[in-house]
């Protein structure tokens, strides 16, 4: 259950937002509500059980900028606020480059569609979550086979096999063709750089790794070199299982 806080110094809109929402929906509750600023933050603050907020920009004692800024955990609540106002090209011009900030929705919508925000805001963070374990694994793998996590070509390689999970109805064992392209254009790197930068962490985790850990990773008969494909392949065929 995700739980969410609302602010609004409108009450009466507050509380029919949250009945609107607690009834109607399995997997957000709303837990929390504040008429005020100086409320919002205390609660962001200090409650460690709110994943989301809902924010009026315009409040008492503090809007919803100066809360942002105010928030002693962006980090938690990165992507995790949504604002409501009247005034929504002004304050999307304002807040457009807050990481804290996932939209801003017209306050005069219905109820509806700010339940639909919030439950692409749900799905997101759900997805990420889902990334960030597998990543974690991942890296598991990687660091078993003695990759130097810290260097730029154990992070494309890292970043090619998450790209390459998520998406096996379009990787079809080609990295070049399939996985590259979305790594370069991640980090704004040349694509023959990507592939050099990931060969080269290969190489070097060849010569440190004991050849009998190799041949027992990958299968192997003999002291063989895998290559970068035989590595994207197998670390994902052992974080699926």
């Amino acid at each position: 259950m995700v739980n969410v806080l609302i602010a609004d110094n409108n009450i009466n809109y507050v509380k029919n937002l949250m009945n609107y929402i607690n009834e109607g929906n399995e997997k957000i509750r709303v837990t929390k509500i504040a008429e005020d600023g100086m409320e919002t933050l205390k609660i962001l603050n200090n409650d460690k059980n709110i994943d989301i907020a809902l924010l009026d920009f315009d409040m008492p004692g503090y809007d919803a900028n100066q809360i942002c800024k105010k928030v002693i955990n962006k980090e938690k609540y990165k992507q995790s606020i949504v604002i409501i106002s009247g005034k929504t090209e002004k304050i999307q011009c304002e807040l457009r480059n807050n990481e804290m900030i996932y939209g801003v929705i017209d306050k005069f919508i219905s109820l509806e569609k700010i339940c639909v925000k919030l439950n692409a805001l749900v799905d997101d963070k759900e997805k990420k979550k889902n990334g960030d374990k597998i990543k974690k694994k991942i890296i598991k793998e990687l660091t078993y086979l003695g990759y130097d996590i810290s260097h730029k070509g154990t992070i494309y390689l890292v970043d090619s096999i998450v790209y390459a999970q998520g998406h096996q109805d379009k990787y079809f064992g080609n990295l070049k063709r399939d996985v590259y392209p979305a790594i370069a254009k991640k980090y704004n790197e040349n694509l023959h750089n990507i592939k050099c930068y990931i060969a080269r962490e290969t190489t070097k985790m060849y010569v440190k790794c004991d050849y009998k850990k190799l041949q027992n990773y990958f299968c192997f008969a003999e002291d063989d070199r895998p290559n970068v494909r035989t590595v994207v392949n197998t670390v994902i065929n052992k974080i699926n299982c």
